[in-house]
């Protein structure tokens, strides 16, 4: 009961800031022009307890402490129950400065000085002077004074009665009021929408899981390709490695050394006559071919290094 009390301070007022979560909460209105805050305390028994308002800066209306500010005499406050909306009760606050904007305490009010002065504890409203004696205030501060927006007027002594001692009764009554209906009408179109939102989020889940599989899915086929792009770039880098031209220029030239030394061995066995003139023959013939051809590779391969050093490559 204590959130719903707080939520109907949301709904009926604008401009409602929160100083401490459940306990305080400030609204600002409109006084002629000025602005006035209005500081809503809630005691650690509210709402069985009636909450206290404070206006700041102090101001000279009946319904008002002139001393501490706090709002004591507001028709909201004088006839609250665990049944009032703390919410209408603040706005019928607001609304009242508003519609008759009264001076601030420490502003100077004209005194009149003269056999029938006005008693200290008069008001001006409206531009008219009025004694607030007990009756007149009583009558001010009744709700009917200003709007009989509960019905209270229609209704005969026993049912007034029954509302004082009838619980059950009591509760049918304010159900029954149009502005309690209303407020009804809007927290249902609150519950709608939440319970419309919370189906749609629903709705929602099952596609947000798929796209989250998705995307967890492509992570492992980034990261497999990942691997696999690092082992093809490491053979890449043993392949450029290989087939570099310097890397050819060097397998070159020792081919080309083993081949010229293998001609060499070819003559030295045969001057140690460990082969005849035809197997001889052969084989060195067969090796200095080879030194030749590949001789000629390494020395245009040579050649078009050089041009290539020379083009600035």
């Amino acid at each position: 009961m204590r959130k719903r009390q707080i939520d109907t301070l949301k709904i009926f007022n604008h401009n409602v800031q929160e100083v401490k979560e459940n306990e305080e909460y400030l609204v600002n209105f409109d006084c002629g022009g000025r602005e006035i805050a209005i500081n809503i305390l809630l005691g650690s028994g509210f709402p069985n307890d009636k909450p206290k308002l404070i206006v700041s800066p102090i101001l000279r209306h009946p319904w008002v402490n002139g001393t501490t500010g706090e709002i004591e005499n507001a028709p909201g406050i004088l006839n609250y129950t665990i049944h009032s909306d703390l919410g209408r009760i603040v706005q019928a606050v607001g609304r009242e400065f508003e519609k008759h904007p009264p001076k601030f305490v420490n502003e100077s009010t004209p005194q009149h000085h003269s056999h029938h002065a006005q008693p200290a504890h008069q008001q001006s409203r409206n531009g008219n002077v009025q004694e607030f004696n007990v009756d007149n205030r009583n009558v001010l501060l009744s709700p009917s004074h200003e709007q009989d927006q509960f019905g209270l007027r229609n209704l005969t002594t026993e049912e007034l009665n029954r509302l004082n001692t009838d619980e059950d009764f009591l509760e049918e009554f304010i159900a029954k009021l149009p502005f309690v209906q209303h407020q009804n009408d809007e927290m249902d179109q609150l519950l709608t929408g939440i319970e419309t939102l919370a189906v749609e989020n629903l709705a929602r889940k099952e596609t947000v899981e798929e796209r989250k599989a998705k995307i967890e899915s492509l992570a492992l086929e980034f990261k497999e390709l990942g691997q696999q792009w690092e082992t093809v770039n490491q053979r890449y880098q043993r392949k450029a490695e290989d087939f570099s031209p310097q890397h050819i220029k060097e397998l070159l030239q020792i081919a080309v050394s083993t081949a010229d030394s293998k001609s060499d061995d070819e003559a030295q066995r045969f001057l140690a006559g460990q082969s005849d003139v035809g197997t001889f023959l052969q084989n060195f013939i067969e090796s200095r071919k080879l030194y030749t051809m590949r001789k000629a590779k390494e020395d245009r391969l040579v050649q078009q290094l050089t041009a290539l050093e020379r083009a600035a490559f």
